[in-house]
């Protein structure tokens, strides 16, 4: 059975901040009681119901307003799905869905699922998940029905709900975060509807997205999650990455440490540039002269400026400028 109304009414109330008395099933709809849950694992955090702020740490309404009011709701409208069936959302919220699942996977076969996914029906027998995408990896894994929620509900509403659940649960890092910003964004939603579904201001959402666009993506990979990083390390690492001296990603790729817990590459990564820039910046490189000193050349790892005496030849930079293009086509063939 697909709950549209009542699912987006509530989702509706969570983004109005307001709470309103709850909508009473209709005399159609059939709503099946499950078995009450064993008592989940401590230790299994996609295993818990989405908690209450940790105490100290504001809290947004609509987050808790989500919380409460889908709790209840989810309890009620269970039912069970073939993960095969599920397919994966468009926002990826998290970089690695593997991480630290064989835990997930053993909580879940000594005491259930106790938490269910959200899932909406896209097509035919199909299934898009909304939120829930590391449970139904343990589930496929171990060959078992994932407990689901299925809605009918717009692209908005899903974005809403997938922002909403992942701050109840305060999972997951900065970087995903900044990630899933970059990508709601990019794909055309207003600033409002970001800021509501992810408990997060205007300023929050402006550095996010400056670190995405500054840190390749691949560098990003790289590193990973870094849980408990926070926003500082990766602004800095933003920062180092901005000016003229910064390594490229090549020579960034080399540098990270995979063999390291994922935040403390970051936190190598970030070693190793202040040493490189307090290296650079302690024994600039000699200047280069060509054409006996009538131009000298100013060279950093990202710029190269050529620079002419006053009484060299114009027509050498010129010359220069109109055989840039040659000479890089030449460089690109010898080192393909």
């Amino acid at each position: 059975m697909v709950r549209k109304n009542v699912f987006s009414s509530t989702l509706r109330e969570a983004m109005s901040g307001s709470k309103q008395e709850q909508q009473e099933p209709r005399a159609d709809e059939t709503i099946s009681e499950p078995p009450a849950p064993p008592a989940a694992s401590a230790s299994q955090r996609d295993q818990k119901p989405a908690a209450a702020s940790t105490p100290g740490k504001r809290s947004n309404p609509n987050v808790e307003i989500f919380r409460k009011s889908f709790q209840e709701q989810m309890l009620r409208t269970m039912q069970d799905v073939d993960p095969d069936r599920v397919d994966s959302s468009r926002f990826q919220d998290r970089l690695d869905v593997s991480e630290e699942l064989d835990g997930l996977k053993d909580s879940i076969r000594v005491n259930g699922q106790q938490v269910p996914v959200l899932l909406r029906r896209v097509a035919g027998d199909r299934f898009e998940v909304v939120y829930g995408r590391r449970r139904i990896m343990a589930c496929r894994q171990l060959g078992i029905d994932v407990r689901a929620m299925v809605v009918d509900i717009s692209d908005e509403d899903a974005l809403i709900a997938q922002g909403l659940e992942n701050a109840a649960r305060l999972e997951n890092s900065y970087i995903e975060k900044a990630l899933f910003v970059a990508q709601v964004t990019e794909a055309g939603y207003s600033l409002s509807t970001i800021q509501k579904a992810l408990d997060i201001d205007k300023t929050q959402a402006s550095k996010m997205r400056g670190v995405i666009r500054d840190v390749p993506r691949d560098v990003i990979a790289a590193i990973g999650a870094a849980h408990g990083a926070g926003r500082r390390p990766w602004e800095e690492l933003r920062n180092a990455l901005s000016g003229d001296d910064a390594p490229g990603q090549a020579r960034l790729l080399k540098m990270i440490d995979e063999e390291l817990p994922s935040h403390e590459r970051l936190k190598k990564l970030l070693v190793l540039l202040r040493q490189a820039r307090r290296i650079e910046h302690a024994a600039p490189a000699p200047d280069v002269k060509i054409g006996n000193g009538n131009f000298k050349l100013d060279r950093t790892p990202r710029s190269l400026t050529v620079k002419a005496h006053r009484n060299a030849p114009e027509a050498f930079l010129q010359h220069l400028e109109e055989n840039l293009e040659r000479i890089y086509q030449e460089w690109q063939n010898d080192n393909a």
